[in-house]
């Protein structure tokens, strides 16, 4: 069940609180894996990992939150730059008593979250999994974001989220969820706010070469295993794209490219993905 915990919110004022959603399975008693802590996609929430979170307990603790800015996360928002992502991520370790360094997986925007955290905070990272997650994004990921900024400037977050439908799921399970796409647009608006969608994007896209928290800038500094996941078709972080952030970490980077799929390599081939997570981090 979803779960509320309470963290220092720096960004609302001194001595202030505010509340991150999360959802948290304890794994099965008689293993000791450490937790597996999950950071979603932009406009992702709790229940964007449900398929995920049952199967990967039976294997050990899994913890699932929504970051500041998403989904029901009450934490201030005037701003969510990473480093104010990196310090809640701590204040929530904190506040659930997890000590242990934890195995770290982030899609997309929670990627670069979660590649952020391992740079800044390498004690606390065991092994970190990263999915849809390059070097930089390329003239067509640029091209594409511009374009999600533009519908998100209308101020209808419902034309945000049929835009990326398209540009972030593969031709494959379009075409076999097609009759279900108008409820999981409708479920992205209900579960998430206008403006703090738009605070997002506003203050943690600008991650260009130039930026410390750009992928290369950031894949130096990290001393975790790291596996990177990418689907064949990803127009957001290609695998040529992913092949160059695995050269920039320090030590060898897994690189996994799965075929037939897009950018969602969790939701389009859950399976999949998750063996190979679970390979890695055995």
């Amino acid at each position: 069940m979803p779960e509320a915990i309470t963290i220092p919110d720096p960004v609302a004022g001194p001595g202030a609180v505010g509340q991150v959603q999360i959802d948290r399975h304890a794994g099965p008693s008689d293993r000791t894996a450490p937790p597996l802590v999950i950071v979603g996609g932009m406009t992702q929430t709790l229940a964007s990992w449900g398929a995920q979170v049952r199967p990967l307990s039976a294997q050990r603790p899994v913890l699932v939150y929504e970051a500041r800015g998403q989904g029901q996360t009450r934490l201030a928002t005037r701003n969510v730059s990473p480093p104010v992502h990196v310090g809640d991520f701590e204040h929530l370790l904190d506040a659930l008593g997890v000590t242990e360094p934890v195995d770290l997986c982030g899609f997309s925007f929670g990627g670069r979250i979660a590649l952020g955290i391992a740079a800044e905070r390498p004690a606390r990272v065991r092994r970190l999994v990263l999915s849809g997650v390059g070097a930089g994004r390329g003239a067509l990921g640029r091209v594409i974001l511009r374009a999600w900024r533009e519908a998100l400037g209308t101020g209808d977050l419902e034309a945000l989220a049929w835009l990326s439908l398209a540009d972030t799921l593969g031709p494959r399970y379009l075409e076999a969820n097609e009759s279900v796409l108008a409820a999981f647009v409708k479920a992205t608006v209900r579960r998430n706010s206008y403006e703090n969608t738009a605070a997002l994007f506003a203050q943690t896209l600008d991650d260009g070469p130039d930026s410390p928290w750009a992928p290369l800038r950031l894949a130096p500094r990290v001393r975790a295993p790291v596996l990177l996941l990418t689907g064949q078709l990803d127009r957001l972080a290609s695998p040529s794209e992913l092949e160059a952030l695995a050269a920039a970490f320090p030590n060898p980077a897994r690189v996994e490219v799965l075929p037939d799929v897009g950018h969602t390599v969790a939701i389009e081939a859950p399976e999949p993905w998750r063996a190979r997570v679970l390979d890695f981090l055995a």
